[in-house]
């Protein structure tokens, strides 16, 4: 595989090739100029690179110009304009397809970062596919193996060696452009061992009889996380807030526990339009708001999970839950150590998951990890 600075030379020299063009054809012009006035192949080059002075106008002009005007220009093109102009997201891209036996990573959220920075400690080549270039700009600043684009695109794909690689892990929270990719991926790579990050149980188990993939889910993990924590403790009194994958999968685990009570509450009334068979257990309103709060009876709630992701939208949820109930357990999701240290302190006394953490953990057990006998 070729070095990192050897494929950022290559990409500086192909974007300013203009440049190295006109330097190139000012020197054999004058070479030929030189050698018709001297008629001496070696005089001419000692002429044309100064180690020699020919006695002549032309002479004079041709070292005063090369001096000032053309090295002056080339000096100026090697220190600023050409490495302004050098494009760092190419040489990533370049990096990416010099890549065999690797491990194609697409989609870089939260658990797409936990496994690459989890394979990349296991010594394992990681090329990134990320549509988005804000999440992975600082992959780009540091010159990694990554591809900025879309992964529908068939030569995404093949930038990022799909073709080479001996897994693809697709972490897309759509699940329409999981399917296609997916297809894709299966298309380009038969051998690869393919694991697919699915939310929905029916989609998963299609796609993993269809393609020979392995199915993951964030939100399954978390649910069991926190029905596993209700019925240890024996909580009664429960209450989700905001609507999506984890908390719809948690209300269909709690109506088949028949001594607890449960109930949602969830700002969007367009996020529970399909969850209509529920509407009993929901209440539509601003879960910071006191009348909310005291409809679903928060004195008396014992379990809290808490789903929102907006961490200041939260907190402020959490203080005003506090505030009624100091007793109640919380459990909150959120990614970021700081947040989560702060929301585990009085007066939040709030226990932190991240889903994407104990995703980890669950798949590293699993073994869908373990690639060594992948090697192609």
């Amino acid at each position: 595989m070729p070095s990192k600075i050897y494929i950022k030379l290559k990409s500086i020299l192909i974007q300013n090739s203009y440049v190295f063009i006109i330097l190139i054809l000012w020197f054999l012009c004058n070479y030929i100029a030189f050698l018709i006035l001297t008629n001496d192949f070696i005089e001419a080059f000692f002429i044309l690179f100064f180690f020699k002075n020919h006695p002549s106008m032309y002479g004079n002009f041709y070292a005063n110009f090369s001096e000032f005007i053309i090295f002056g220009l080339v000096f100026s093109l090697v220190t600023i304009d050409l490495f302004r102009k050098y494009n760092p997201a190419d040489t990533c891209r370049k990096l990416a397809m010099s890549h065999s036996n690797h491990v194609v990573i697409i989609g870089y959220n939260h658990i797409g970062q936990r496994i690459a920075d989890f394979l990349k400690e296991k010594g394992e080549s990681v090329v990134i596919i990320e549509r988005k270039k804000e999440i992975i700009q600082n992959l780009i600043d540091n010159e990694e193996a990554v591809v900025n684009g879309d992964a529908l695109n068939f030569e995404v794909l093949l930038d990022a060696g799909i073709d080479k690689a001996k897994a693809v892990l697709i972490m897309s929270d759509n699940l329409e452009v999981l399917m296609v990719i997916t297809a894709h991926v299966r298309q380009l790579n038969k051998r690869c061992k393919l694991v697919c990050r699915v939310f929905e149980d029916d989609i998963g188990e299609l796609i993993s009889k269809t393609y020979n993939a392995e199915i993951i889910s964030t939100s399954k993990f978390t649910a069991e996380i926190i029905i596993a924590k209700i019925i240890k403790n024996h909580y009664k009194n429960i209450l989700l807030i905001g609507m999506n994958n984890i908390t719809a999968r948690l209300m269909k685990r709690l109506e088949n526990l028949t001594y607890i009570n449960f109930c949602l509450i969830e700002e969007n009334e367009e996020l529970i339009e399909d969850y209509s068979f529920w509407r009993d257990n929901i209440v539509v309103g601003d879960p910071k708001d006191h009348q909310i709060l005291n409809k679903v009876g928060i004195e008396n709630v014992d379990f809290i999970f808490n789903s929102i992701p907006v961490v200041t939208e939260s907190i402020l949820i959490i203080r005003r839950i506090r505030e009624i109930n100091k007793n109640c357990k919380i459990y909150a999701r959120f990614f970021n150590d700081n947040v989560a240290e702060l929301l585990e302190k009085h007066p939040f006394s709030t226990k932190v998951i991240s889903s994407s953490k104990y995703t980890l953990n669950v798949i590293e057990k699993k073994g869908l990890l373990n690639l060594s006998h992948y090697n192609l």
